[in-house]
């Protein structure tokens, strides 16, 4: 069984930023833009589901003039949907995207961060990607924040996530396991209530 979807995000960046919101802001401020479009998907649902980080493939591409005049292809990217969180009750959904830029090869990392806090967060939580640029081909989640060349916050928004969800492409069964999935996920994360708002 197969399921994929199209996502593209968007948002701001700034090189050296201490934190995802000085990143943001200060990247709004200074018109450094950075966003990405990907097709994640799977070939293999059922092992995927059976999969703890819940591991699908993603492909496309990375805008951001500063590191390169044009899109820069993202061919050997993952999205981790609803894998363990850093806290117990708190799940995450995690990107990986190498690319190749005109500083060097690059990896788009970032996080969402999902769980139930005060207040109705479900759509903050599960459209905010806290991400970092990390100048290296193979970067992972556990590099060094030392060696890093910015950070700051992508976003989708209302018109973004309507046209994704009418990019779900896969057989009939595929579609409605990972719907099910999907909905399910989100149930459990937000059915119980997490009183500390981590982010990564």
């Amino acid at each position: 069984m197969k399921a994929a979807f199209t996502e593209e995000m968007l948002g701001f960046y700034t090189p050296g930023a201490p934190a995802y919101d000085t990143g943001y802001v200060t990247g709004q401020r200074d018109r450094r833009s950075l966003m990405f479009r990907l097709t994640v998907g799977t070939a293999d649902l059922t092992r995927m589901l059976a999969d703890p980080d819940h591991r699908m493939a993603a492909h496309g591409f990375v805008r951001c003039p500063e590191l390169g005049s044009a899109d820069m292809p993202v061919t050997r990217g993952t999205v981790d949907l609803f894998t363990p969180g850093r806290l117990p009750g708190r799940l995450a959904m995690r990107y990986r995207l190498p690319f190749d830029s005109d500083r060097g090869p690059m990896t788009l990392l970032g996080v969402k961060d999902v769980g139930d806090d005060r207040g109705v967060d479900v759509w903050t939580d599960t459209t905010t990607l806290f991400t970092r640029l990390v100048p290296a081909a193979d970067a992972d989640f556990d590099h060094s924040d030392d060696d890093e060349f910015a950070r700051g916050i992508l976003r989708l928004n209302a018109s973004m996530f309507a046209r994704q969800l009418t990019t779900l492409r896969g057989d009939p069964l595929g579609l409605f396991r990972f719907g099910w999935f999907f909905t399910h996920q989100v149930i459990n994360a937000y059915g119980r209530r997490s009183e500390v708002d981590i982010r990564p």
